[in-house]
């Protein structure tokens, strides 16, 4: 009996494109992706995209999580040396998170909802100068 070739089945790398750079973000071990699950819980509560608090054991395992940045790996410390903005690396994160916990279409349009520039129409902004 041969060999079974799971390449074509296997997690892919998410690779990250900043400032003509590539970072690759190898996919998540057993343990890093507990602290992801934890991540995007703290996440979508935050976000208000679900009701409630942050349950007592996610908030344990968030507690453990400490200075690591699990959702980007080594890409992290990548970042760091390169000198991208810390604005920039949160954004990221939360997008690696997202990725990683719920699948590439839920973190592009999470990050499409929350950075994406917008034009305001006049009378949603208020279409008056400021009064003195």
């Amino acid at each position: 009996m041969g060999a079974i070739d799971f390449g074509e089945w296997v997690a892919p790398d998410l690779r990250l494109e900043l400032g003509g750079r590539t970072y690759t973000v190898r996919p998540l071990t057993v343990e890093a992706a507990k602290m992801i699950l934890a991540a995007a819980v703290r996440g979508e509560v935050n976000l208000g995209l679900v009701t409630g608090g942050i349950p007592a054991e996610v908030q344990a395992m968030l507690d453990s999580i400490g200075n690591e940045h699990p959702a980007l790996g080594d890409a992290y410390a990548a970042m760091v040396a390169d000198k991208v903005p810390a604005a920039t690396i949160d954004r990221v994160t939360y997008y690696a998170v997202f990725y990683w916990a719920r699948g590439k279409e839920y973190a592009d349009t999470l990050a499409k909802l929350l950075w994406m520039p917008r034009e305001l129409t006049p009378g949603i902004a208020g279409g008056a100068a400021p009064k003195d």
